[in-house]
């Protein structure tokens, strides 16, 4: 098959495929809005098999969009936690309010979705052709790799004009589909079971024959991405007030990573040993026992070093005068689920809670 014929047929062998190897999805059961929105906000940046369970977890605690919007954000944090990213969860919140308010009806085209917050290019693409069958086509990190295999296609997908070559391409190659939406779920389904990122499942591929990076032995070189993020490294030290049953935490409200969720007293810096010791001695702490915990937490643009110095206040009273004198938030241990904490802080405190 040469070059202009695999184009033209290149959706009908896709969506042959799909129609006999789709993946059974919670979410494909159905074209209802809520669900179909729920789950590609999920799915961004996140594996499919765990990507499941939170979808699952979220539709049996808010079964339609009026239970999300009328939950507490630390409800939906703390049902969050574990996923990272969690402006997906903040704006997952506050779209549900919008739509709730307007009578719990999304938009129904593009135009509208795009309008609401956490709701980009792709996600209203794929929203308004699932739901709607609009014309409008996603480019995601599958379709990059998909169609830069099976077509040889060089340009660095970091480069701004990427977006608009891959859109142009998949729109013209979606062209003979009759429903758009199973055109963009195929190609997203085949670049997560058969053309992966690594291992790529070549025998089973639909485009063996004619795939460029197949052919050339370049499977490895596809999706070309030259810039590289720098890696930000950095150093929190926690302290970690508590007694028998209590624990002092805060609301991290800065415009930096976990915004919103809540974490112990921190210090950052690698040079803060001395600070902790001053600031011990300052509360009336200085002579109890420290005891730390060494941690990392490994985010895509960032390393941290996390210590974890667990100050066991043995009085009631010393631990409410800290939490005065700090201006934190005093729960009991039984209370930890209900907050949203970072995975870091989490896995800490299902150890040493």
């Amino acid at each position: 098959m040469n070059k202009n014929n695999i184009r033209s047929r290149f959706s009908e062998i896709l969506l042959r495929w799909y129609k006999k190897e789709k993946r059974k999805l919670p979410f494909r059961q159905t074209k209802e809005p809520y669900k179909v929105w729920l789950s590609e906000i999920i799915l961004q940046q996140t594996q499919m098999n765990t990507g499941i369970k939170y979808y699952e977890k979220f539709i049996k605690r808010f079964p339609d969009i009026v239970s999300l919007a009328n939950s507490p954000q630390e409800e939906v944090y703390s049902l969050w936690q574990g996923l990272g990213y969690y402006n997906r969860a903040k704006n997952l919140h506050k779209t549900a309010k919008i739509i709730s308010d307007k009578g719990g009806v999304f938009p129904n085209s593009y135009v509208g979705l795009i309008e609401l917050p956490g709701i980009g290019k792709y996600t209203a693409a794929a929203i308004s052709s699932i739901c709607f069958n609009e014309k409008n086509y996603v480019v995601d990190a599958n379709v990059y790799r998909v169609l830069s295999r099976v077509f040889g296609i060089k340009t660095d997908i970091t480069q701004t004009k990427a977006y608009g070559e891959f859109l142009n391409l998949t729109s013209s190659l979606a062209k003979t589909a009759q429903n758009s939406g199973d055109y963009n779920e195929a190609i997203m389904d085949y670049g997560g079971s058969v053309c992966l990122v690594k291992k790529p499942r070549c025998t089973r591929c639909v485009f063996k024959d004619n795939c460029v990076a197949k052919k050339k032995n370049l499977i490895a070189f596809f999706p070309v991405k030259a810039h590289k993020n720098k890696i930000k490294k950095r150093s929190f030290n926690y302290l970690v007030f508590e007694s028998y049953d209590s624990l002092l935490i805060k609301k991290r409200n800065k415009k930096d990573i976990w915004e919103n969720l809540y974490e112990f007293y921190l210090l950052e810096g690698k040079k803060a040993n001395k600070t902790i010791d001053k600031l011990k001695k300052s509360l009336g702490i200085s002579l109890l026992k420290t005891i730390k915990i060494k941690n990392k937490a490994i985010l895509s643009h960032q390393k941290i070093d996390v210590v974890f110095n667990r100050i066991i206040l043995e009085k009631k009273s010393k631990i409410i005068n800290i939490n005065k004198k700090l201006k934190m938030k005093m729960i009991k241990k039984t209370e930890i689920k209900k907050f949203g904490f970072p995975k870091v802080i989490d896995n800490y405190l299902k150890s040493h809670s």
